[in-house]
Order: C-alpha cells, then structure tokens, then sequence
C-alpha cells in the first residue's frame, strides 16, 4: 500500500453512514472503500426499491405506489457527492465523473497518498 494511504479498508456500515452524513457536500475525498461499499450498498437499495414498487403497482393496480420508487432519488445526492470526492482522491476535478471511462479508472486506482487541494489523506475511520 502507498505511504499515506489508510492501512485498513473502512467497513460498509460506516462508509454508508460517511456518504449519507455528506450527502450535500461536495468538498473533502472519499477512499475506494468508503465510495465501493456506498455504491453497493446504493444499487442493493435501488433494486429492491424499484422490485417492491413495481410488485405494487402490478398487484394493486394503483400506481401511486410509484412514488415510492422516488426514495432511490433521495439517496442519488449522496451517491453523487461520494462520487465527486472519490475523483477529488486523486486530485481533479469533481467535473470528471462527466467523463464516463476515465472516471470508471479514477474510481478503480488508488488515490494520491499525500494531502491535496481537496484535503487530507481520508482515514477511513468513521466521522464523529
């Protein structure tokens, strides 16, 4: 592992509750686990969200139940947030999830292993 780079990788429930925490914020940098555990915490919630609306409104016939569907949407902020500060890890631009390939490569590789303009090395210890 690099230098500065967390020596332990952060648990999912800590790194769910570290995106949901900074939802808003897009300032600060995210370690791949914290982003990597959010991301597949997200897509568990989605699909079971989307599977349980659509039962629903198949069953009831009464689509109002769409609507629940829309608390995936509630949780995109934070899926986007995490995002942002997973590309500010390797010192860019929070502009590069734009780009759908190269932010894909900045998601996967370690981050910079020394402090950058978007802050300090992230600990991977859940904030208080």
């Amino acid at each position: 592992m690099g230098g500065g780079r967390p020596a332990q990788m952060m648990n999912p429930l800590d790194a769910v509750m570290s995106c949901l925490k900074g939802s808003l914020s897009f300032d600060g940098r995210a370690s791949r686990s914290e982003f990597w555990w959010f991301f597949l915490a997200f897509y568990i919630v989605s699909f079971v969200l989307t599977f349980v609306t659509t039962m629903l409104a198949v069953m009831t016939e009464v689509y109002a139940f769409v609507y629940l569907a829309l608390l995936i949407y509630l949780l995109y902020p934070a899926y986007l947030s995490a995002a942002v500060r997973r590309v500010h890890d390797h010192g860019k631009s929070g502009w590069w999830i734009l780009c759908p390939f190269y932010n894909i490569y900045l998601f996967i590789i370690e981050g910079e292993a020394t402090p950058n303009a978007h802050g300090a090395v992230p600990t991977n210890t859940a904030p208080q």
